[in-house]
């Protein structure tokens, strides 16, 4: 059996023992620790741990007064997470498609579908793969927000500058397949004080204290409530797993990098396996390793190398192909995101595949093309 993914955590080190040997469980000075790490990391002011990329971006949204009718633009071949945020908060996705090369959301075709109702627009970067924000913001009014999707990407440098660099907001995303994880988590960077603070008061169900700053010096500290929130914080148990993988990350993601380029070096043999087009970024991330095939042989390729217990998936269908939103969106054309999302198999992929693993993976979709 090769499995799609495998964490990177070491299982004979405890990693909650100091944490268990605390007062404080839930967010507290663990948490605390991260976000400052974070900070340094990419040179933001602030930096917010949530208890999921998703319930991270519907805190940033929340914060940011959106009206029913305000605009968000997304690229259309990305997780729905994107696009459901935006139903919660009761906005209204705009779809931009794809580069039919990069797989990165088309920046002519975002700027196309900007109106005087646009207020936020979320770029991906999509399997690591860096998205070029600052193009971007060359070409948008400046009363319109920036927010980068970071769940595929925990490094890289574009334009001779970290990621975030150019945008309002950056989110993170610590899910269990993720390069980084502690199960459930995410994480949000900015240098926006006012937004901050606002969001980290609503990812607490809109207190203005977390509990372990309501006693100082054995003093009570009153919180209050000045805006609505919800329940979107991390604990400092998840938050324990995080710190080791965040500083040693670079050593795994050269590893991931060495393992990509093995397998692009076997598959490129293949002529029926296409590539998304790699922009050129100084030390990005290599989270997914994706192929393209025709439509025809896409599903049977899969079920092909299921049999042979290789473990894919799917990154991603266009959203605008799913049913909720190809009703709600009727008329909605994204081509080159519908044609990649009926392309696309993820294969496995993660720092500790084998070279031999590789072989077998690259041998199997070379025997099925034969």
């Amino acid at each position: 059996m090769i499995s799609f993914y495998k964490h990177n955590l070491n299982k004979n080190e405890n990693y909650l023992k100091k944490t268990l040997g605390s007062s404080y469980l839930t967010s507290g000075p663990v948490c605390q620790t991260i976000e400052k790490i974070l900070c340094k990391k990419f040179q933001k002011k602030y930096s917010i741990l949530t208890n999921s990329w998703t319930n991270g971006l519907i805190s940033i949204l929340m914060s940011l007064n959106l009206k029913p009718k305000d605009e968000i633009i997304i690229p259309a071949c990305t997780f729905v997470a994107c696009a459901n945020v935006i139903e919660m908060v009761n906005a209204k996705v705009v779809f931009a498609d794809i580069n039919p090369h990069t797989k990165l959301m088309d920046i002519n075709d975002c700027v196309r579908k900007i109106t005087e109702k646009t207020k936020v627009i979320m770029p991906v970067h999509l399997y690591g793969n860096l998205f070029q924000t600052k193009n971007l913001k060359k070409k948008i009014r400046k009363n319109i927000f920036i927010i980068e999707d970071s769940a595929h990407a925990f490094c890289g440098e574009y334009h001779n500058n970290i990621l975030g660099k150019y945008s309002d907001f950056a989110v993170f995303s610590f899910y269990a397949t993720k390069s980084i994880t502690c199960g459930e988590g995410g994480a949000i960077i900015t240098n926006h004080k006012n937004y901050a603070e606002k969001i980290r008061s609503i990812s607490n169900n809109g207190m203005t204290k977390p509990a372990f700053k309501r006693f100082v010096n054995n003093k009570y500290i009153p919180w209050d409530v000045y805006n609505i929130g919800f329940k979107a914080n991390l604990s400092d148990i998840n938050a324990s797993i995080l710190k080791g993988q965040i500083n040693s990350y670079h050593k795994i993601a050269t590893i991931k990098k060495k393992k990509f380029f093995l397998y692009r070096k076997y598959l490129s043999q293949i002529n029926e396996i296409s590539f998304p087009t790699e922009i050129k970024n100084k030390d990005r991330d290599y989270y997914l390793f994706p192929i393209g095939v025709h439509k025809k042989y896409r599903n049977k390729l899969i079920e092909y190398l299921l049999k042979k217990k290789i473990f894919v998936t799917v990154n991603f269908k266009s959203i605008t192909e799913l049913n909720f939103y190809k009703k709600k969106y009727k008329g909605t054309t994204c081509p080159n995101s519908k044609n990649w999302g009926e392309q696309q198999i993820s294969l496995p992929f993660h720092a500790k595949l084998s070279l031999n693993e590789i072989k077998i993976v690259s041998s199997a979709i070379k025997k099925f093309f034969k």
